[in-house]
């Protein structure tokens, strides 16, 4: 993450550089491209093979973005939704975008934890659940465990975590 940060910087500071050295010469008024920061954030987005997965992902039937993630509905509960300082029970297992599962609490383990201690996607995601819900939830890497990755996570995976929310406990 440091270093795409670093390069894209790099970037907007060149083009800046470049923009500064027109002199005092009117410029001409014409259609407005792209803001040259927005196209190289596009291009470094879309660099790795879950981005694509992602942006392919939003155009499904059901599927919603909000807060950086994307989330299909199997159930919707009627219950309190989390806040940040929430303890929460829930069941959920975790796969990559190739299906691998890399965690798998569903069904037999019922795991309680604070919604703070999560990667940030999965807290994005769980403040928009009701108790009672369970969501498929797309969380793209810099969601989730960002270009380390992390046990059985490769570097710049997106995540999919299916996540019943059973009861808020605190």
């Amino acid at each position: 993450m440091k270093n795409m940060k670093k390069t894209l910087l790099m970037v907007i500071t060149g083009i800046a550089a470049l923009a500064s050295c027109g002199g005092n010469a009117p410029q001409e008024k014409t259609a407005e491209a792209p803001a040259a920061d927005t196209v190289a954030v596009v291009q470094v987005r879309d660099s790795f093979p879950d981005d694509k997965w992602m942006i392919e992902n939003k155009q499904k039937e059901g599927v919603t973005e909000i807060d950086g993630i994307q989330y299909r509905v199997i159930t919707e509960g009627t219950g309190k939704k989390p806040n940040r300082r929430s303890r929460v029970k829930l069941n959920f297992d975790t796969r990559l975008t190739n299906g691998k599962v890399v965690e798998s609490h569903w069904g037999k383990d019922v795991m309680e934890l604070p919604v703070s201690k999560v990667i940030p996607g999965l807290q994005n995601a769980l403040r928009l659940m009701p108790v009672g819900s369970t969501w498929e939830i797309y969380i793209p890497w810099d969601l989730a465990y960002g270009e380390e990755g992390a046990k059985n996570i490769p570097p710049h995976s997106a995540l999919i975590f299916k996540v019943k929310l059973l009861d808020i406990v605190m």
